[in-house]
């Protein structure tokens, strides 16, 4: 019997190490990190049969090399969280004083259903600039009846003085933000034609509109008297997209050995949060750290390293790392509670010595060890 399961164990590592990338693969290009399961190129990324994992490293006019996901550029990549940070296209729609009218609507949309992204609704929202603008987010053109959406927010000014107190906050005046629904794989964005800044022109030329990571999104009033928005922003600002590994649940992909992606020993698989048929993803154990997607990718954390962590023991020197975890003991010949108490003698009983037979009776107090 030993000859099969010999056969066995090098056909599962065999498989296992058919999706690994070569080691010439590259890993980063400009100031982006390239982790595996991503990659450019052939044989660099986890084929799953879309453009998910699939990037390429590309020069820009500026000479910058940049990664881009099919045509969106990545601004990094998660493996840890299982996100993708790309840049979303500021929309704007202004007045045109050659014209005497306002410019046509150039809308940014995107559709993602050739890939496994779907767009965060913790961290991102939809966010209007402008006086008098009225935005929304809706599904693209073609969805399906059950999966159409639209939602939207206006943003008002009251006046100068008071756009000036706002700067930092996004609550209507100057600037509005309305959260997306879960789930979403593409949009589109849309100006109403009935709130424009025809008559505010002077004041507020343009309007705009972006889905954008929340955090990285500080309003100003220059925003919306000056053009500073898109100019120092570069016409695009992050948003965060959640990715995920095929469409089977964990139950399900660990029942196919060569395609199940969570490779790393001391790893372990964890369902989509958009639920059944949306795919899973792999973390390190608790205890353990790196890329669960690669051959011994998770390695164990040494907690007792204080250049790296808060030093996890009450008692210096007490900290002893195992795999997976620590422990904190305390020293030979003391006892206590070095995690979060003392450690002290080993005492544990305190004795009276007495003379008797002579006049002076000598007193004295001695310790009594354990054995």
């Amino acid at each position: 019997m030993l000859l099969p399961l010999i056969i066995l164990a090098l056909s599962a590592s065999q498989a296992a190490a058919a999706m690994q990338p070569s080691e010439t693969c590259l890993r980063r290009c400009g100031d982006v990190e390239i982790p595996y399961p991503f990659g450019v190129g052939s044989g660099c990324h986890l084929e799953t049969g879309d453009w998910t994992f699939v990037l390429s490293c590309n020069r820009s006019a500026d000479g910058r090399l940049r990664v881009y996901n099919y045509e969106i550029e990545v601004v990094d990549v998660s493996v840890r969280r299982g996100q993708l940070r790309i840049y979303s296209a500021i929309n704007p729609w202004c007045y045109n004083g050659s014209t005497s009218a306002m410019n046509g609507q150039s809308n940014w949309w995107y559709d993602m259903s050739i890939t496994n992204f779907r767009i965060n609704d913790a961290l991102n929202r939809f966010t209007v600039v402008g006086c008098n603008s009225l935005a929304y987010i809706l599904s693209p053109n073609g969805t399906a009846g059950a999966d159409r959406y639209m939602t939207g927010c206006m943003a008002m000014c009251p006046g100068a003085g008071r756009l000036e107190k706002e700067n930092g906050s996004c609550a209507g005046v100057g600037c509005c933000q309305t959260a997306i629904p879960a789930g979403l794989n593409g949009y589109q964005v849309s100006f109403e034609e009935k709130f424009n800044t025809s008559a505010i022109a002077g004041f507020s030329r343009c309007s705009y509109a972006v889905l954008v990571e929340a955090s990285a999104f500080d309003f100003r009033a220059s925003y919306v008297t000056t053009d500073e928005f898109m100019a120092s922003n570069g016409g695009q600002l992050p948003l965060v997209l959640d990715w995920a590994i095929g469409n089977k649940t964990c139950e399900e992909a660990k029942r196919n050995a060569s395609a199940y992606a969570c490779v790393s020993a001391n790893s372990e698989c964890v369902d989509s949060r958009y639920g059944r048929g949306r795919g899973y993803l792999c973390n390190c154990s608790a205890g353990y750290d790196g890329n669960p997607y690669l051959l011994d990718g998770c390695q164990d954390i040494n907690e007792c390293d204080e250049s790296r962590f808060r030093y996890p023991c009450s008692v210096p020197g007490t900290c002893v790392n195992t795999p997976g975890g620590f422990t904190c003991t305390c020293p030979d010949k003391t006892i206590g509670n070095a995690y979060n108490g003392t450690c002290g003698d080993n005492k544990s009983q305190l004795g009276w010595k007495i003379a008797i037979g002579n006049p002076r009776i000598r007193i004295s107090n001695v310790l009594v060890k354990n054995a």
